[in-house]
């Protein structure tokens, strides 16, 4: 039995050998052109993406002072979360200035009751204020459960304030998102999502802060900028005129953005600070959150091409969801075929194509750097850590577009905020894994020079995705403590 499995085994390698040969003789030219132009396709993305993000319009001019005091609801949906947590949210919420509003907390598909009964008799104390729903099970994500938010909420609500549960809001934030929204046209206006931490993760906090700054304060200037689903705040009349939230995402707040342009409604962000909420707990939650934002965002990009509307919204609208997207996947399948290519056949194969391959990564990596040193207000220093924070992710962000164009499941999965604790199995590796075994093969087939370049590039990825993994070292788990105003890092 073993010898015939082993003559199988050998089988599969020798016609594997034949066709990689076949192929790489038919196709290496073809190759060489698509990768050529796969390069510079990619040199004129930076360049467009670096040119948008620098187009900066805030929204200071929108705001108005308020005339009356509109009924505003505020929804947080709570999965699974630590009921600790989300009773400092509340509580925060309860502390308002603003004086006309009420609170939805809507607990499902938590199975614990240890997690969600805590919260119900909290919120039971406050019952003018507060209304508390759980539903053991409910479909469509966290947009199912807004959806029922709504039809909680009271008649004569005017707007909708969305919170996540781990957001700390501040006394004055709901008369300001009043204030930004009231007397404009705007179906939402988004507010930036701030985070508080001590001096650990400076890193994954202006990654995640240079997409406000940069592209949501540029799509203001076609006002076009999508929401991000918390921190949102909503016009009611808008929302039912497209049938509530969309459910048919895994981000459900980029595909509402797309329905409101899509019905002609205009979208605004504003670059007030109104809260601050609790990163991810661990290095394994970020890449799953990574994951569904970008599976999400391709989502709704095919949602998208199907929208007739100008060309500088589309624009923005793209650059937006195109935010966590690369097209690394390419020469990351070519990296894979070369390898073969070289272990399997005895053909000379052109010095082109591993140079190109090498390219596009060294493309992709200067015109990130470029972006976020030219778009952020940070100094050099956080923004390079932005920067390899950014790289560390950058598989994530290169294959989940792929799972999403071939119709491949996903679930939206809750971004655990349970403090825990990364191992170094969860450092991002497959990208230096796959150039270091490129570099190796680069260097025993006699092609020095190509593969000292490799080797810098695969040690690039290495430095990042060791510095991403060391923000989330063990020694700085300190996930569950809200910190004061003063000890976050902030610019506002």
């Amino acid at each position: 039995m073993k010898l015939s499995i082993n003559f199988f085994v050998l089988g599969l390698i020798l016609i594997s050998g034949m066709l990689v040969s076949y192929v790489v003789a038919g196709f290496e030219i073809s190759a060489i052109i698509f990768l050529g132009l796969l390069s510079l396709l990619m040199i004129v993305e930076s360049i467009v993406r670096i040119g948008f993000c620098r187009r900066q319009n805030n929204l200071g001019s929108k705001t108005s002072q308020l005339q009356n005091s509109p009924k505003v609801s505020i929804h947080i949906a709570i999965c699974n979360e630590p009921s600790e947590l989300v009773i400092k949210t509340i509580r925060a919420a309860l502390q308002l200035q603003y004086k006309n509003y009420e609170i939805i907390v809507l607990d499902n598909n938590t199975s614990d009751k240890k997690l969600w009964k805590p919260v119900q008799q909290f919120c039971n104390r406050y019952p003018e204020i507060v209304t508390f729903k759980h539903f053991d099970k409910l479909e469509g994500y966290k947009a199912g459960a807004l959806n029922q938010c709504l039809k909680l909420m009271h008649p004569d609500t005017s707007y909708i304030f969305t919170v996540d549960a781990d957001y700390i809001l501040r006394p004055d934030s709901l008369n300001k998102a009043v204030q930004a929204i009231d007397g404009t046209d705007a179906a939402v206006v988004q507010f930036p999502q701030h985070y508080s931490l001590k001096h650990e993760r400076h890193g994954i906090f202006n990654e995640l802060e240079h997409f406000f700054s940069g592209y949501a304060v540029a799509g203001n200037r076609s006002h076009s900028t999508l929401p991000t689903g918390t921190l949102s705040m909503v016009r009611v009349a808008s929302l039912l005129s497209v049938s509530g939230w969309p459910t048919d995402s895994l981000t459900e707040d980029a595909h509402l953005g797309i329905k409101f342009l899509t019905e002609k409604f205009t979208t605004y962000f504003s670059n007030e600070i109104l809260g601050q909420g609790v990163m991810p707990g661990s290095l394994a939650d970020l890449r799953k959150q990574r994951h569904r934002w970008v599976y999400g965002n391709t989502q709704c990009f095919l949602k998208f091409c199907r929208v007739r509307v100008k060309d500088q919204c589309r624009l923005s609208v793209l650059m937006q969801l195109s935010a966590w997207v690369n097209v690394l996947s390419f020469p990351i399948v070519f990296s894979i075929l070369y390898i073969l290519a070289e272990l399997l056949t005895n053909r000379q194969i052109s010095d082109l194509i591993p140079m190109l391959i090498l390219s596009q990564f060294s493309i992709y990596i200067f015109g990130k750097l470029l972006l976020f040193l030219s778009n952020s207000k940070n100094t050099f220093h956080y923004n390079l850590k932005a920067f390899l924070v950014h790289i560390a992710l950058s598989f994530e962000m290169a294959f989940s577009p792929i799972m999403a164009l071939l119709g491949m499941p996903a679930s939206f999965v809750t971004t655990s905020k349970f403090a825990s604790v990364s191992s170094l199995k969860h450092i991002p590796l497959r990208i230096p894994i796959l150039l270091i075994t490129l570099t190796l093969l680069l260097f025993a087939v006699g092609k020095t020079g190509i593969a000292m370049y490799s080797l810098q590039v695969s040690l690039l990825f290495l430095l990042s995705g060791i510095y991403l993994y060391s923000e989330f070292a063990p020694k700085t788990i300190n996930q569950l403590k809200i910190i004061p105003d003063e000890n976050s890092h902030s610019r506002a």
